[in-house]
């Protein structure tokens, strides 16, 4: 996935333990039933209480392929400060704060939808009863064909502002998706359960994430 700087991402690589590691991701990631994609994702989550410099985003979205170079989502993220954001990478952040506030502590919904040429996202914040739905355009110069919708995710990410710095994830405690759902075009439902995990794993080879995934969610820990 090539995120806009505010959110890029560095790449990952596949283990033979069937989890996924990477520079600065934990999460979720569930593959769309052979011959179909992915038409609605949704997830809701509760915002850690986060403090310090090392910045961080958690978000829900779908993706092209597992190679997520086309990525429709939104969530929050933290500099310093909380916003709320909804994007179809890797054309322009909106930015929802004005519309939807953020604080420690409170619940977040995200629903995806995804249509032929963009799709909508919506923000909810329970907890202040505020939302926001944006409708949002594919990349410019994509072709249909490219956007293919077969990836669903959930993740928590610490992001660069500086392609290729290194990064540092603050401590956020457990993070749950929960009431996680995954429909296809067709109008099935995918299970959760069958996401494949990722895990954040630093220069070093440490891993400071340990993703759990049950049928009803998926929980990203950090590891200290």
């Amino acid at each position: 996935m090539r995120f806009a700087a505010a959110l890029s991402i560095a790449c990952c690589w596949i283990s033979t333990a069937s989890a996924a590691f990477d520079l600065n991701r934990g999460g979720g990631v569930l593959k769309a039933p052979e011959g179909d994609s992915f038409a609605t994702v949704t997830g809701t989550f509760t915002v850690p209480n986060l403090s310090g410099a090392n910045r961080l985003s958690i978000w829900i979205g779908i993706g092209d392929t597992l190679r997520q170079d086309y990525v429709l989502g939104g969530g929050i993220v933290y500099n310093s400060t909380l916003k709320s954001f909804s994007a179809y990478f890797p054309g322009p952040v909106t930015d929802t704060t004005s519309t939807v506030p953020v604080a420690n502590g409170n619940s977040i919904t995200v629903t995806v939808n995804m249509a032929t040429a963009g799709g909508t996202v919506t923000v909810e914040n329970k907890t202040q009863n505020k939302q926001t739905t944006q409708t949002l355009a594919a990349p410019a110069g994509v072709e249909p064909e490219r956007l293919t919708a077969l990836a669903a995710n959930w993740f928590v990410q610490a992001y660069q502002v500086t392609p290729g710095q290194l990064v540092q994830t603050p401590n956020f405690g457990t993070i749950s998706f929960t009431a996680c759902t995954a429909t296809t075009k067709s109008r099935k439902t995918v299970p959760i359960s069958g996401a494949g995990k990722y895990e954040i794993q630093g220069t070093s080879g440490q891993i400071y994430s340990k993703t759990t995934v049950s049928s009803t969610g998926i929980s990203v820990q950090r590891q200290t």
